[in-house]
């Protein structure tokens, strides 16, 4: 069933991805990347491996300003259609995954020039 939910909710926001600026990486790799994230970020304790080696493949691809600022403006785009989330979740991404690449809280808000 988990697996189910997190297959329509890849295409849910593969549907809205196409009304984001492509990204580099493109803003789709990204969705695929975190899309085991959205538990974690819906308020799970622990986010899961997957999450962690989505995040982390992310990371590596996250290698300029450009790339981050990317990867950013498609979040912003893409987590407020997958229903109510903690922003403040999403640094904890990195911190629990131990990951060195900072992430700051992003919601509808978050300025990506900043990043």
């Amino acid at each position: 069933m988990f697996k189910l939910i997190n297959i329509l909710t890849i295409l849910v926001l593969l549907t809205f991805s196409s009304e984001i600026a492509d990204a580099a990486p493109p803003c789709q790799e990204v969705i695929v990347s975190i899309t085991p994230c959205l538990s974690f970020i819906k308020g799970q304790p622990d986010p899961a491996p997957g999450c962690c080696s989505g995040a982390k493949g992310l990371a590596k691809q996250a290698n300029t300003k450009l790339d981050r600022q990317g990867i950013c403006e498609c979040l912003k785009g893409v987590l407020p259609k997958i229903g109510p989330y903690d922003p403040k979740r999403i640094p904890l991404i990195a911190q629990k995954c131990g990951i060195n690449t900072l992430i700051p809280p992003i919601s509808a808000t978050t300025d990506c020039t900043k990043v």
